[in-house]
């Protein structure tokens, strides 16, 4: 079994490599309108066509194309009923109404974003922080499963009432969307039991997130950034301003039709396809000055002890060479923990004893702030000091 600490470590991952949401209750930005279509260069795919075993067919290629070329597609008839979705937002806002002092009584920065009320965040790579304050909850289950689990429990305020909804839209989130997970396992020519396996009693997380309004003109609502997560679930939120990074390398606004919800590849996925399907880019604009935006985001994790080397299939279909390391969902944590400088020092040395940075090293995708930060704490192997003066000579 792993430590707390392992699993506390492993749920900041989350929280510093996903996108959160802002909360402030001016005005909100005018509702979406239902004839509303997502962008051509967004796939929307159907439900409805995966139940049809007629259609399956039709959906699986769909899906095979979004995830190869965006990383974002809309799903259409997801199952999650409304009324649950709509009560967690109409809680969520009373809570982030309330002042500062009241919500800082569930902030618990010890627990480094696991549970509770955060503040704000900025994504990997940004000087400046994201324009959002959020709430993070994982699975609500009794006491003796979190001690057998090293899990944990969820800090629910007192002044209102959100264990009811939250909790109802997370399991209703995981159920509804296991058949993606099903569809996609399918595709790597695996059980259909393969994804469902990894993410089973996992620290998947839900984010309540409140984005302000009128942020500074540098300053984004959710910075550009990639989902370190194998697959992130984004009900409709209540504005505009998710923008995704199609294949061409152009920023694409995406609005969610009236009932679609959007879904997102994360890293891990990348790295267990060999970059096959593709963790999708983006990002979360305010549209309107003087209004604020709210969402909530499922981020489905796989256990921190999965493996997720890439798969010799995937190898051979993205030309025969491997292009990702070898490591488990833990150890490609560990290393975007060093990169934000957020890792305590027997993290860091538990990642240097993994090898993952030499593996990484091997295949260019090993992080120069990282490596840097390792170096800086006498922790940085021959191989990494070597890359380092390569890196350097590069930039000169």
């Amino acid at each position: 079994m792993l430590k707390k600490s392992t699993w506390k470590y492993f749920s900041l991952f989350t929280v510093l490599c996903s996108s959160a949401l802002n909360v402030s209750f001016a005005e909100e930005a005018p509702a979406l309108q239902n004839n509303i279509v997502l962008d051509s260069s967004i796939p929307v795919l159907d439900m409805r066509d995966y139940q049809n075993l007629e259609r399956r067919p039709i959906f699986m290629e769909k899906l095979s194309n979004a995830l190869k070329e965006v990383g974002f597609f809309a799903i259409l008839h997801p199952g999650v009923d409304p009324k649950i979705l709509d009560l967690a937002y109409d809680r969520a806002k009373e809570f982030f109404q309330l002042d500062q002092v009241t919500k800082r009584k569930i902030f618990h920065p010890e627990l480094n974003g696991q549970r509770g009320y955060i503040p704000g965040e900025s994504a990997k790579g940004a000087s400046i922080g994201d324009f959002k304050e959020f709430l993070h909850i994982g699975r609500e289950l009794p006491e003796i499963d979190l001690a057998r689990l090293g899990m944990l429990r969820n800090i629910w305020p007192e002044e209102v009432s959100l264990k009811e909804p939250l909790t109802s839209l997370y399991t209703s989130l995981e159920e509804h969307f296991r058949p993606l997970e099903e569809a996609i396992s399918t595709l790597l020519g695996k059980p259909a039991d393969y994804l469902s396996s990894m993410t089973k009693e996992s620290v998947t997380l839900l984010r309540a997130i409140h984005y302000f309004q009128s942020p500074p003109s540098e300053a984004y609502w959710a910075s550009p950034h990639t989902d370190i997560n194998l697959i992130t679930i984004l009900p409709r939120a209540t504005a505009e301003g998710l923008q995704v990074k199609n294949k061409n390398g152009e920023w694409v606004d995406v609005v969610v039709p009236d009932g679609a919800f959007i879904v997102n590849s994360g890293d891990m996925l990348e790295n267990l396809t060999n970059g096959m399907y593709r963790s999708g880019p983006h990002r979360v604009l305010a549209k309107y000055d003087g209004y604020e935006r709210f969402s909530m985001v499922l981020f489905i994790h796989p256990r921190p002890t999965v493996r997720l080397d890439p798969l010799p299939e995937c190898i051979e279909k993205t030309g025969g060479v491997r292009k990702y390391a070898d490591a488990t969902a833990f150890e490609l944590l560990s290393e975007r923990l060093v990169d934000l400088g957020l890792a305590s020092r027997p993290l860091m040395e538990g990642l240097v004893n993994s090898g993952l940075m030499e593996r990484l090293i091997e295949v260019g995708r090993a992080s120069p702030k990282a490596m840097q930060k390792l170096k800086e704490e006498g922790l940085a192997s021959d191989a990494m000091l070597l890359e380092l003066e390569k890196l350097k000579k590069i930039s000169n």
